[in-house]
């Protein structure tokens, strides 16, 4: 394997869960193994000093209740430290004087004098437990010194000791275990790591596979959800998701691409015939204005629909940058009106509205005029002559109501969920007629929406249709 190999492996998320997975091991058979050793240390020592105490215990009350001779002494300690199996123990009793003493056989350290500290503190009634290691010894004695009160005087002075070889191994045993288990345990915790991490990272696996297979000509394949409600189903539903959106976006990418595309073929071929026209033969100056009229509405057509794409890319980026002033918005309303008059008198439609309200509203009026007047121009293009448009202002609290009603053919329910997408409009055999490219609508609704409002349609065929802009009146820039 080559050393680029190896890298990628230690950096696979796999390996990395499967190395803390054995270090958290390897700190908690630490943390274990502490606790274990001083627990069972502990309790040893703690067992031991019961035994050293019960066995002086006995050999005192034995010593006090009997009126023992020097060899009845040398009996009782003979017996009690040869009855043990496996804790043997080393007895020996002074005198107060130090003068004799009488010990087992098996007192581990005859020459061990006791000093006039502790011999005060015997005397005084106290008892001490110490640790006596010997040379030789792989491990201590455990010794008790205790008075021998008679009477009301200290008579002997009782050593009591136990080997403690037994406990020492028992921690030793204990030791050997740990550190003879701990390596498989963490070679088990390393493989168990990484198979746990691998069944559970598998599904990402199957994701990225997905993942590269998904280009701009095959959008259809999703991600697999194991369904099992985990964060990688989560995240493997939430890709899905995304992708959906993707091939939302680029389904309307494709369409708008053609619907430009044939938008603008149109006004291109007939500046193009129309200027081959003019030069085909010598023509008379009617006749060349004519035709360079007819050029002029094709370029005035191409740089609509060049204007119109600008906007929804500069919508799109989110640089279209509003310039916030306050204006009386039923003014602007009156002026629109104006405009349009001469094209709604042209048609025969009745172009009115009722008493515009003094509204004073915070937003971007060359931007705001650019919305009224799209929906002004489509509702008198799909108005038949001989019908009305209408205009109303309402003022509510917070925002206000612009209301713009037509008695044109109306629009059906399935064209109302499609009406604000780009390119997209209700009669397409009309778009010839009207010169519409299909984006007026859907620049109108990002300028709304950027002025925090909303435009709302309603619509009845063969009565009409109803366009519903909701704007804030006080919009703060952010």
């Amino acid at each position: 394997m080559s050393s680029k190999s190896r890298i990628r492996l230690f950096n696979t998320i796999g390996v990395r869960i499967a190395l803390w997975y054995s270090v958290s091991v390897l700190l908690m058979l630490l943390v274990l193994g502490s606790f274990l050793y001083y627990r069972l240390t502990h309790t040893l020592n703690k067992e031991t000093d019961r035994i050293l105490f019960d066995e002086s215990e006995f050999i005192v009350q034995s010593i006090k209740n009997n009126s023992y001779t020097t060899n009845d002494l040398l009996k009782l300690i003979e017996i009690k430290s040869s009855s043990k199996r496996y804790l043997r123990t080393s007895i020996r009793l002074y005198d107060i004087e130090q003068s004799s003493f009488i010990g087992s056989e098996n007192f581990f350290f005859p020459d061990l004098e006791i000093s006039a500290d502790k011999m005060g503190k015997m005397v005084q009634g106290e008892q001490t437990l110490e640790k006596i290691w010997v040379e030789g010894l792989r491990s201590p004695y455990r010794l008790i010194t205790r008075p021998v009160v008679i009477g009301n005087s200290c008579k002997y002075i009782l050593q009591v000791g136990i080997y403690m070889r037994l406990s020492y191994k028992s921690v030793e045993n204990m030791e050997e275990n740990f550190l003879m288990s701990a390596p498989i345990l963490i070679i088990l915790s390393i493989i168990g790591g990484w198979l746990i991490s691998r069944k559970n990272l598998s599904p990402i696996t199957k994701m990225t596979e997905t993942a590269r297979q998904i280009t701009g000509s095959d959008m259809k394949r999703r991600i697999f959800s194991s369904h099992t409600g985990d964060e990688v189903d989560e995240l493997a539903h939430t890709i899905n998701i995304m992708l959906d959106r993707i091939e939302e976006s680029f389904t309307k990418i494709a369409q708008f691409t053609a619907d430009v595309s044939h938008e603008l073929r149109t006004p291109v071929a007939s500046l193009k015939t129309g200027i081959e026209v003019m030069l085909s033969k010598d023509r008379t100056a009617a006749e060349y204005r004519k035709l360079l009229y007819h050029s002029l509405v094709s370029l005035e057509r191409i740089t609509r629909t060049i204007s119109d794409l600008m906007e929804l890319s500069r919508s799109d980026s989110g640089s279209n940058i509003l310039h916030l002033k306050s204006f009386n918005l039923g003014n602007t309303l009156k002026e629109i009106q104006r405009k349009f008059s001469p094209v709604s008198d042209t048609k025969n439609i009745v172009l009115s509205n009722k008493e515009f309200p003094e509204v004073e509203i915070n937003g971007d009026k060359i931007m705001l005029r650019r919305v009224f007047a799209n929906l002004l121009d489509n509702a008198i293009k799909y108005t038949s002559p001989g019908g009305r448009v209408y205009i109303s202002l309402e003022d509510r609290n917070d925002d206000v109501i612009v209301s713009i009603t037509d008695t044109g053919v109306g629009i059906t329910e399935e064209s109302l969920r499609k009406i604000f997408d780009r390119c997209f409009r209700v009669d397409t055999s009309r778009s010839g007629e009207t010169g519409g490219s299909g984006l007026g609508l859907s620049i109108s609704k990002n300028i709304v929406e950027f002025h925090k409002g909303r435009i709302e349609v309603r619509s009845d065929i063969g009565v009409g249709s109803t366009f519903d802009v909701i704007l804030p009146k006080n919009l703060i820039n952010s």
